[in-house]
């Protein structure tokens, strides 16, 4: 892998989880009739439009990082698989674990707390148990309730280690029909076909081959993007912003100028590095998990005060700054717990970080 490519890749992982706190901050979830009011709805909308490329960005840096050696075998699949359960499974399980008891403490203090499980602990079966770690709607079979594990963001982990499995399959198909696989790729992307269910989502399956395929057949993307002039990236982000709100009900659209903002994510980031602008954090990186795990913990919770507090603030740019302030406390709250945990217990930081 290119230099220059690595620190790119490296350094957008922290901006990246920040946009994801972004997506679970989203006020028009718990309050969608602020989308009548015009000049919220279109900040939050770009916002949006913005924040919403980081998930099928980590997709795509997944599976670059997979392949990154260009070839495949069997002792390098054992390999990588092994380190996987440190880094993604174990970790999976232990979140997993932690939520639930922090669950059953908040329903032991408030007997009448049905948050995300919607159900009292007292009255699971024993498959409930396993459902936690899997998909949690079985426990209830509420419609809905999410179709994923207890920590519901990491819906994620379970589609990336299912791609971790089948990355054989994936290889062989990318090693045999090399460019063609950018067909299959745009199917699925523009059709959508395969149904969501846990483990499995199309937009997953696509931005990993995505990343995958420049591996595996020796790209060098960032080169490519640099030949750009990043002023050109910079028009056609603003430009696919505003595409894409004026044409906000058409899949194709959307799915087009999303691609727009991913590549020009990547040539600026590129950019500021190669010129010294921007340098990567040891610390936020090494964080990145950490806070991908704990972060729901606190925009949850603000999410939930918002409820409240929302219909008195009458000022759509006070509003919009609202929504900007419980990103940065989030942000704030899950780095404070992960240095908390780092300084007084590294060894179990260390576990559920994933040894990173």
């Amino acid at each position: 892998m290119d230099a220059l490519t690595s620190r790119v890749v490296s350094f957008l992982r922290f901006p990246l989880i920040v946009a994801v706190i972004g997506i679970h901050c989203n006020l028009l979830v718990k309050n969608p009739e602020l989308e009548t009011r015009s000049v919220f709805y279109f900040l939050v909308y770009i916002t949006m439009k913005l924040v919403c490329i980081a998930v099928p960005l980590f997709f795509f840096i997944s599976g670059f990082l997979f392949f990154k050696e260009g070839t495949f075998n069997f002792v390098l699949y054992k390999k990588k698989l092994k380190s996987r359960i440190h880094t993604v499974l174990i970790p999976y399980l232990l979140w997993n674990i932690i939520y639930f008891f922090i669950l059953g403490i908040m329903q032991l203090i408030k007997p009448d707390t049905l948050v995300i499980l919607h159900k009292y602990i007292t009255d699971f079966r024993w498959q409930d148990y396993l459902w936690i770690f899997w998909d949690i709607s079985q426990i209830t079979g509420l419609a809905d309730d999410q179709r994923a594990c207890l920590v519901g963001a990491f819906w994620f982990l379970q589609c990336l280690f299912i791609l971790f499995l089948l990355s054989p399959i994936i290889y062989y198909i990318i090693r045999y029909l090399r460019h063609f696989t950018l067909l299959i790729i745009g199917v699925l992307y523009f059709t959508d076909f395969i149904p969501e269910m846990p483990g499995i989502q199309c937009n997953a399956i696509v931005y990993y081959m995505l990343g995958a395929y420049l591996s595996i057949i020796g790209i060098d993307f960032i080169s490519i993007l640099k030949r750009i002039p990043v002023q050109v990236h910079l028009v056609l982000m603003i430009v696919a912003v505003l595409i894409s709100y004026l044409f906000n009900d058409n899949d194709t659209i959307y799915n087009i100028t999303d691609l727009f903002l991913q590549a020009a994510v990547f040539a600026i980031t590129a950019y500021m590095i190669e010129n010294h602008h921007w340098h990567e954090s040891k610390y936020l990186v090494s964080s990145v998990f950490f806070v991908f795990a704990v972060h729901r913990l606190f925009s949850a919770s603000l999410m939930t005060v918002s409820t409240y507090l929302v219909p008195s603030i009458g000022n759509n740019i006070i509003l919009y700054l609202y929504y900007v302030l419980m990103v940065i406390l989030t942000l704030i709250a899950s780095l404070a717990v992960y240095q908390f945990s780092i300084r007084f217990l590294p060894s179990v930081t260390n576990v559920l970080n994933g040894r990173r």
